[in-house]
């Protein structure tokens, strides 16, 4: 599979295109600061790009679309809403449908415990509350898409190594799941890009 990724070139994405292509997929990384990618590979390939500026947003190719894409700050963000958008434009206009996007559980869920419930209020409130506005845009604007399109939402993100042992949970959150480190997200992601039963599908994931 030719996957192209945004926002592989830190956290969970950088995780991910190691490994994808330890797997022996094809990997393009689009970047805003190309240089930021260190790992070689045959199999990879780097060009930049910029999701804001969708001029320079393209999947050509590609059999599927990776966006990890997210604030790293407390501040006002759109980088899941016009970043996303711009991303399935180009998508639209390439005629690639997968995509899987990585948003955040900071949202209140159904199964939530009251702890969770508090803790995500204390977080929302204090730290994430523009990311967890703008993430639920992206969510909302890639369900009226003509895409194969899956959501993760994981909770809070570790450096730890992964455990190979996670919870999901469809249409829901991840019952007292707080955490998962960035290595068992990559996982996961390339797990659900790889089965059309995530197609449609709001998937949260914790340990």
């Amino acid at each position: 599979m030719r996957i192209t990724v945004f926002g592989a070139t830190r956290g969970t994405g950088r995780r991910f295109v190691r490994l994808a292509l330890e797997r022996g997929h094809e990997v393009e990384v689009v970047a805003r600061r190309p240089e930021a990618v260190t790992d070689r590979h045959p199999n990879l390939t780097v060009r930049r790009g910029d999701v804001l500026a969708p001029e320079t947003v393209g999947v050509e190719g590609a059999d599927a679309v990776v966006y990890v894409v997210g604030p790293s700050g407390r501040g006002p963000t759109n980088l899941y809403s016009e970043g996303g958008r711009n991303v399935m434009d180009a998508m639209a206009r390439q005629g690639v449908r997968r995509i899987v996007a990585v948003t955040n559980a900071l949202g209140d869920q159904p199964s939530d415990t009251m702890p969770q419930r508090l803790l995500k209020r204390l977080v929302r409130r204090v730290f994430l509350e523009a990311a967890c506005r703008d993430a639920r845009l992206l969510e909302r604007e890639i369900r009226t898409r003509d895409l194969d399109w899956t959501v993760v939402q994981p909770p809070r993100l570790t450096n730890g190594p992964a455990r190979g042992a996670y919870r999901t949970a469809v249409g829901d959150g991840v019952r007292g799941g707080v955490l998962i480190s960035r290595e068992d997200l990559a996982g996961y992601l390339l797990k659900a890009l790889e089965d059309s039963g995530t197609v449609h599908s709001v998937i949260s994931v914790a340990y």
